[in-house]
């Protein structure tokens, strides 16, 4: 049976009953094996998921209540405000913003709240806010069955009772620490045993494993508050930034950057050829000659950069740079060019950075070579994090073993060199979210020394000023 709400278009599914005892409260306040003394509200956008988790929630005895809604993370975060057992079903992407709205009201209420998104839409920034987020309703509903018999740390459950095809299907190394074990039970399905109770249903075994992982990547959340870089004189930061919509040209964005002890190549801009030659010499050779425009990227224009090893190859390339730059774009307004130290990198990153409405920085992290964009190998997460968090970011990049080689010790201060540089980064955004729309730094180069060095960058700045002026006005 279902229901129509016609004030605000929801449809809600009658709840499905398992067993009805009561058992013992598990941790955030979930029932333990013996039953649910609540049903799951579970939050969708569309009808047919809504019937899906209908029917998959028989299969296990869960109680759920699916209900769709125009704005499943609004209702999902208010049921959460009320202390209701909550979680959202999509089959379109749930934006950051939204997804902290929803983790944000998770936290207050100390209770978790699953996610399954349809598709292939990446995961990491959702377990990153602490929401065990999957991709089909079948894992959900083994995330929601491993919450209620208790099953906050299931990968430390003991799988010995489990035959040798499970564990395989199952993909998790898990162990024999915790009370409490998986066992093969009816039609296919594994079940969650505590003593010597009767075994919880939990699903499939592959629907537990992704659920498995799903609750250990969103396990042990912190949310430090975003740092303050002290000591940036405001106006200088102003001077730079202030002015229409536009993108800030390299120097420009490096100048705003600047007061933030980020650490930047020793380079001049120069526009002319003698002057190129000159501070080439001050700067010592080899160096890097490179375009100056706010309109033409290096990211976009490689061939724009060249490293010279005398005075005349420094005016040879400015010449041949500005003319190339004229050739490619008319309308590209040229500033010169930078002569910046060569120096050697180990890998390249590339950065991107957008403040949200809700608090949080959204960052992309991916690597910056010509292998890393042709791969897509980046990941998304929110900042400030923890170093812990972070480092668990970093790993989710299939090249994250040329970020974390070596030591223990030596990854470690990978983890904090590159934590500082983004800490900073993110500390300007959200100081300035109001007249900055985004921070992308292209590459950001991590040298053979370990040092970093922020080699291009775009400061993207909004309407604030312009809004200011017709307010004023």
């Amino acid at each position: 049976m279902f229901r129509i709400d016609s004030p605000v278009h929801t449809t809600q599914f009658g709840a499905l009953t398992g067993s009805e005892e009561v058992g013992a409260r598990g941790p955030d306040g979930y029932a333990c094996s013996g039953g649910m003394s609540k049903p799951w509200s579970i939050f969708c956008d569309c009808p047919e998921l809504a019937v899906d988790l209908t029917r998959d929630a028989t299969r296990i005895g869960a109680q759920v209540a699916p209900e769709v809604h125009p704005e499943p993370w609004t209702a999902a975060a208010d049921a959460l405000r009320e202390g209701s057992p909550v979680a959202l079903a999509l089959g379109q992407p749930l934006q950051p913003d939204e997804a902290v709205t929803l983790a944000d009201a998770a936290r207050a209420a100390n209770r978790r709240a699953p996610v399954a998104l349809i598709g292939l839409d990446p995961l990491g920034v959702l377990h990153d806010l602490g929401l065990p987020a999957v991709h089909e309703t079948g894992p959900l509903l083994a995330v929601l069955a491993l919450l209620e018999v208790g099953g906050e740390r299931p990968w430390t459950a003991s799988t010995k009772d489990l035959p040798a095809v499970d564990r395989a299907r199952l993909g998790e190394s898990v162990g024999h620490r915790a009370d409490g074990g998986f066992v093969r039970i009816h039609d296919g399905l594994i079940g969650h045993r505590r003593d010597d109770a009767e075994p919880a249903p939990v699903g499939s075994p592959a629907d537990v494993g992704a659920a498995i992982r799903a609750l250990r990547a969103a396990q042990d959340v912190s949310r430090p508050k975003v740092p303050v870089v002290q000591g940036v004189d405001p106006d200088s930061v102003l001077d730079v930034i202030l002015g229409p919509r536009r993108a800030l040209s390299d120097p420009a964005s490096k100048a705003a950057l600047d007061p933030y002890d980020v650490p930047l190549p020793l380079e001049e801009l120069c526009a002319t050829p003698s002057r190129a030659a000159s501070e080439a010499s001050r700067i010592g050779f080899p160096v890097r000659v490179a375009l100056a425009s706010p309109d033409l990227r290096l990211w976009d224009h490689p061939d724009l950069a060249a490293e010279v090893y005398s005075s005349g190859q420094a005016r040879d390339a400015f010449r041949q740079i500005m003319a190339l730059g004229k050739s490619r774009s008319k309308e590209a307004r040229l500033l010169g060019v930078t002569v910046s130290a060569s120096t050697v990198a180990r890998t390249l990153l590339r950065v991107r950075m957008e403040p949200l409405d809700s608090g949080p920085v959204l960052t992309e992290i991916g690597f910056a070579d010509a292998h890393g964009r042709a791969s897509r190998d980046d990941t998304t997460t929110v900042l400030p994090a923890s170093a812990k968090a972070l480092e668990k970011v970093l790993r989710r990049l299939r090249g994250s073993s040329l970020l974390l080689a070596g030591t223990p010790q030596e990854r470690a201060a990978s983890v904090t060199a590159i934590g500082d540089v983004l800490m900073r980064l993110a500390a300007f955004a959200h100081q300035w979210r109001d007249e900055v729309e985004a921070v992308e730094v292209n590459p950001l180069a991590i040298l053979v020394g370990g040092e970093l060095e922020l080699r291009e960058v775009c400061v993207s700045v909004g309407d604030a000023f312009s809004r200011s002026l017709n307010a004023s006005g």
